[in-house]
């Protein structure tokens, strides 16, 4: 049954996975996550590189996957004597928003931290390997070490009102969304193959996404659907429901693949949950990585103000979902796995199907008469079907 998840219930699950996380260093988030969808009664394993995999499997049903990413942009210390040294920054991170202090927390990946910091003086130093745009000076408040890492200094999880704002809403906020909508699958009846993957580096190349398709961890015959924050677009507002992502800056996704959000928004519109569908061209997500390689893939997204982090005076900033496109978004994978199993097809199919006999002897007939039947009723046309003025009326196959 298509319904919308408890707020609390939600907000305590992302508040749950909202922890501290960077690439490379994703362990606090993994964990949380693990520990977030055992106690709503799912299994977790992980493969070789630390990513999660959760399943919620009744029946015979095609299967759908969820994908998230447990990163987000950060730093890493790289040199470090006492108090002081050079980060590299790590991901998304640009522009102005560098140019200027930077309050940081240093945390390390054996639990230690936080230690506030101050970092300045970006030293351009590309390295597309790890998505980097150079170097910082760091000053700490306590000894820091090589290897420890930093985050911005922003609250993890803080409600305003319908807005979440986030440290990293992408993509905790992504996360949470996929583990809320397994909890709801695993607490109802009915054939249902779900998966959800929880990645680790994409913001510095998309690697963890990389590495499910280059081992073989992902079904072939899976349809792969990206869950993101992403960049809030004119076309894509926060607050106008969870959008349906046609593609993202560099690639189309899967038509056959997104036909199952498109149905599962159709359930939703019914029920007064609100979606919308666009092309984000804010950003790559992890869907171009499965459409390359031949994937049935495609994706869904919430809508975020200040995509990392970058607010409007080019200050680090929270980023912001709202929590009604967050609720929305958990019911639209739920639907959209169920959709997967029944091989759902959305209304409008039947008009791509076979052509009545009537119309195929019709056009045969070099344009016999147009039965008035025909002719949907309007403002231009009389109760009968005949047009008050032919000029207004407009032909449109005919619906009973």
């Amino acid at each position: 049954m298509t319904r919308l998840p408890d707020a609390d219930a939600l907000l305590s699950t992302l508040r749950a996975i909202a922890v501290p996380t960077a690439p490379y260093h994703e362990r606090r988030a993994l964990a949380a996550i693990r520990a977030e969808l055992e106690r709503a009664g799912v299994a977790t394993r992980a493969d070789a590189y630390g990513q999660v995999f959760a399943s919620v499997r009744r029946g015979t049903a095609r299967p759908i996957v969820f994908v998230a990413h447990t990163d987000h942009p950060a730093f890493e210390v790289a040199e470090a004597s006492g108090t002081t040294g050079t980060v590299r920054v790590l991901g998304g991170f640009r522009g102005a928003m560098l140019d200027r202090p930077v309050g940081v927390r240093v945390y390390g990946d054996d639990g230690s931290g936080p230690v506030a910091a101050v970092l300045s003086g970006l030293e351009p130093a590309p390295d597309p390997v790890h998505n980097s745009p150079g170097r910082m000076r760091i000053d700490a408040e306590g000894p820091i070490a090589p290897g420890q890492w930093a985050v911005l200094d922003l609250p993890e999880v803080e409600r305003a009102g319908e807005e979440i704002r986030m440290s990293a809403a992408d993509d905790l906020a992504g996360c949470a969304l996929i583990v809320a909508a397994l909890a709801e699958l695993a607490r109802n009846e009915g054939p249902v193959d779900a998966t959800g993957v929880f990645t680790r580096a994409e913001e510095t190349g998309l690697y963890g996404a990389r590495l499910l398709v280059e081992d073989g961890l992902v079904d072939r015959d899976a349809i792969v659907v990206s869950v993101e924050a992403s960049r809030a677009l004119p076309n894509a507002p926060a607050g106008g429901g969870p959008v349906v992502r046609a593609g993202d800056l560099h690639n189309t996704f899967t038509n056959d693949a997104e036909r199952f959000l498109r149905v599962a928004a159709e359930r939703l519109a019914g029920v007064g949950i609100v979606t919308q569908r666009a092309l984000l061209t804010g950003g790559t997500c992890e869907a171009s990585t499965f459409v390359v390689h031949g994937f049935a893939t495609t994706a869904m997204a919430l809508p975020n103000v200040n995509y990392h982090n970058r607010g409007t005076d080019e200050r680090p900033a929270p980023e912001i979902v709202r929590l009604d496109d967050l609720r929305a978004g958990v019911a639209l994978a739920a639907e959209a796995a169920r959709a997967a199993a029944e091989d759902a097809r959305e209304r409008w199919w039947d008009t791509a199907g076979p052509v009545p006999t009537e119309i195929r002897t019709m056009l045969r007939g070099g344009g016999a008469r147009i039965h008035p039947r025909h002719w949907r009723r309007s403002a231009g046309c009389l109760p009968t079907g005949r047009p008050r003025d032919p000029a207004a009326a407009r032909y449109r196959p005919w619906t009973p």
